[in-house]
């Protein structure tokens, strides 16, 4: 199974990680969720994080490019080929990346993880008037 974390500003990665666990079942899978904030030690939160990296394949789901939570799981995976980063979470993604855990090897789940992200963003009044 691959580990999977969350870094979000503010709040938004817990609050996904609690909407997924209401709409499927992710216990026993090892899924994390980081914030990043003010009150935050950014250096210890990237030290957390290359820990959990180090101990075998991780994805690590970010809300926004260039941002710090981005900056951060990039450092994280930096020389480490077991360690992907994708950019522009949303729930959609975050329960492919459950749901797909240990069916699909590492650079599949991130393609499917990509796809269906993309997949979930349309202009819904457009789709409902056809």
């Amino acid at each position: 199974m691959v580990k999977i974390i969350l870094i979000t500003h503010g709040i938004l990665g817990q609050a996904l990680l609690e909407t997924a666990s209401a709409i499927c079942c992710i216990e026993g899978q090892d899924i994390s969720a980081f914030s990043v904030s003010g009150k935050v030690n950014l250096q210890d939160l990237e030290d957390k994080i290359k820990t959990i990296c180090t101990s075998g394949e991780t994805l690590i789901l970010v809300d926004t490019f260039g941002g710090t939570a981005c900056n951060i799981a990039l450092k994280c995976s930096m020389d480490n080929d077991t360690v992907f980063v994708i950019c522009g979470l949303n729930l959609n993604m975050l329960l492919t990346a459950s749901n797909n855990n240990g069916k699909l090897p590492l650079k599949e789940l991130c393609q499917k993880v990509i796809t269906d992200g993309k997949k979930a963003i349309f202009e819904a009044t457009e789709n409902i008037k056809k």
